[in-house]
């Protein structure tokens, strides 16, 4: 068996397309081909990546060990069946379905067949929350007491893009993330959910049937209080940040205007990890991740039932915030 792990990127829109120039980089990882049904888009991006262009899911069979899905998120359940019939294991772009329940489906299905299927919450894998993550765990700052995950865009995507029967709405397409950190990152549990809409900024956004800020505060098990604020018209930068407080001090992760994880307490506040590119390096390790549990190794990776898990928060923030 070859030590390089060969994949293939199946839809190169603005996602597929940054997965793919993140792959023919990366050690250890062979991007072979990408899939998609716009020729000329497809062509371009295997151009830049230096790889080929293969016309269906069903083709890559002897090719390639897996394959990213990153095509428009209504046909995920398809393209996962698909590659999975075809002998394929499967990391898909989050969220794994519209309609909850179909995570856990899919996941039976690739356990069936043998096969890895791994959603892609790339935030697991990207240095600054992993570390975080640790530190919350070593009881660096305490006890829980309250964290707030933010998600600002700079700009909204084409109004079609924003009815919630193409991506499900802000509170599913932005949201799933930050709600999937809120468990993942604390070892906690969401209870509740209650969601504000705040004043709407691009009437286009509303015309498609959908928000662009949301405000949704969550209760956790453990008593602790967590916020999720989304945006999509910051219009500086995509701006992401994590601020978890506990009882003896606090983690703060920002972005921009380059990634840095900070660690506060009575002695004070100090730098603990920076990282120039933290999505391309959380796209990359979880790549890494798909590969090593694809040749068997026990490795932890979100599967499609976290899917369904942070798509049933982001429907209940959409119930409650109507």
């Amino acid at each position: 068996m070859s030590d390089v792990f060969r994949m293939a990127v199946v839809g190169v829109g603005r996602m597929g397309r940054f997965h793919a120039e993140c792959l023919a980089d990366a050690p250890g990882l062979e991007l072979v081909a990408v899939v998609d049904g716009r020729r000329e888009v497809a062509s371009e991006v295997a151009h830049i990546a230096g790889c080929r262009v293969v016309g269906s899911i069903e083709n890559l069979t002897g090719l390639v060990d897996g394959v990213v899905v990153a095509t428009p998120t209504p046909s995920h359940p398809e393209m996962v069946e698909r590659a999975l019939g075809a002998g394929l294991n499967v990391l898909c772009e989050k969220p794994m379905s519209l309609h909850e329940g179909d995570g856990a489906a899919l996941d039976a299905l690739a356990a069936e067949r043998g096969l890895v299927l791994q959603v892609g919450f790339w935030r697991r894998f990207s240095p600054p929350w992993v570390t975080a993550r640790d530190l919350i765990r070593e009881g660096r700052i305490g006890r829980l007491v309250l964290a707030r995950f933010s998600q600002w865009d700079a700009d909204p995507p084409p109004p079609g893009f924003c009815d919630p029967a193409v991506s499900g709405g802000l509170a599913v397409d932005c949201g799933v993330h930050e709600f999937d950190l809120a468990e993942w990152l604390t070892d906690d549990r969401i209870e509740t959910v209650e969601a504000r809409p705040l004043p709407l900024v691009d009437p286009a956004v509303g015309e498609a049937g959908d928000v662009d800020n949301l405000l949704v505060l969550l209760s956790l098990t453990s008593g602790a209080s967590a916020i999720v604020d989304l945006s999509r018209n910051c219009r500086y930068g995509d701006d992401v940040r994590t601020e978890i407080l506990g009882s003896d001090g606090a983690v703060f992760i920002d972005l921009l205007p380059a990634g840095r994880l900070r660690i506060a307490d009575s002695t004070g506040v100090q730098i603990v990890e920076s990282a120039a590119e933290p999505m391309a390096a959380g796209v990359v390790a979880q790549a890494l991740a798909f590969a090593r549990r694809s040749r068997g190794d026990t490795v932890a990776i979100p599967t499609g039932v976290d899917s369904d898990r942070a798509l049933a928060v982001a429907r209940a923030a959409q119930r409650t915030g109507a």
